[in-house]
């Protein structure tokens, strides 16, 4: 079980979160008594081995989605069921017997078996409830609390270890008699030729998409770099053609195979 931290906030450190709040209300002591309440009190209820309300967890849904600060935002104790928000706003807390209960907008919403989430280590979770002015129009004041961490992956994930956590997702659907073969809401290909040339620029892999005509492609993330013309010669990897905002373009393509990004070396305008 963690040591819940006592005292720690005063009114100095507790208005870098609460800018706004202190403008238009001015933090007070009551304010800063109130975010330390909370802060020992959801710390000294976390547990490395119990899903707790107010937790966070990494949620990876079957599709390749990464959602990095999921919450368990309630919990059924007699079914064994938590209640998540991938992508939730600050809760609103407050104390309900010897711990939290939440109020959170966000979505979406699922439904997870308590059992099925590990333990990922430890992370601060962001919280807030009414200052002393009560509730009123930038009225809450936000503060940060150590809670655990958890992993939960949606069963049977279609695109295996694919997530977008590193990596990019496109659906592209495919029709030979349109002006592009492929094409998405994010990106088309005019020929075979280009959509292939991507795949080898990005490290892509095609799977089957959901319906006839459809696929969808995994790839590398895209960074440029923009470099004066003496620093971009020295880059040790030939130079190569590639069209870049509809204009043919000389660039030094280099690759990060662990963080899964494609880098293309520019050569810097001299009107930088």
């Amino acid at each position: 079980m963690l040591q819940a931290t006592k005292n720690k906030y005063g009114i100095e450190t507790l208005k870098t979160l609460n800018v706004l709040y202190d403008r238009e209300h001015w933090l007070t002591q009551e304010d800063v008594d109130m975010a330390n309440r909370y802060v020992e009190l959801i710390e000294r209820t976390r547990s490395e081995t119990t899903p707790q309300i107010g937790d966070r967890l990494i949620y990876l849904s079957r599709h390749g989605d990464y959602y990095g600060n999921a919450l368990i935002d309630s919990m059924d104790e007699k079914k064994g069921l938590l209640s998540i928000c991938e992508q939730p706003y600050v809760p609103f807390v407050w104390q309900s017997a010897d711990n939290i209960r939440l109020s959170v907008s966000g979505g979406a919403f699922h439904h997870v078996k308590t059992d099925d989430l590990k333990f990922n280590g430890w992370t601060e979770g962001a919280f807030k409830d009414w200052g002393h002015c009560g509730s009123c129009a930038h009225g809450a004041v936000t503060f940060t609390a150590k809670v655990p961490q958890w992993i939960y992956r949606e069963p049977e994930p279609l695109y295996g270890d694919f997530t977008t956590e590193t990596y990019r997702r496109f659906y592209l659907h495919k029709d030979l008699e349109a002006r592009n073969l492929y094409q998405s809401l994010d990106i088309a290909f005019h020929n075979e030729e280009d959509f292939r040339q991507f795949l080898q620029d990005y490290e892509g892999t095609v799977f089957k998409g959901n319906w006839k005509n459809q696929i969808v492609v995994w790839c590398f993330r895209r960074e440029y770099v923009f470099l004066p013309l003496s620093e971009w010669e020295k880059i040790d990897v030939p130079a190569v053609e590639r069209r870049l905002n509809f204009h043919p373009e000389q660039v030094k393509i280099v690759k990060d195979m662990e963080k899964h990004i494609t880098y293309f070396h520019r050569i810097q305008s001299q009107d930088f």
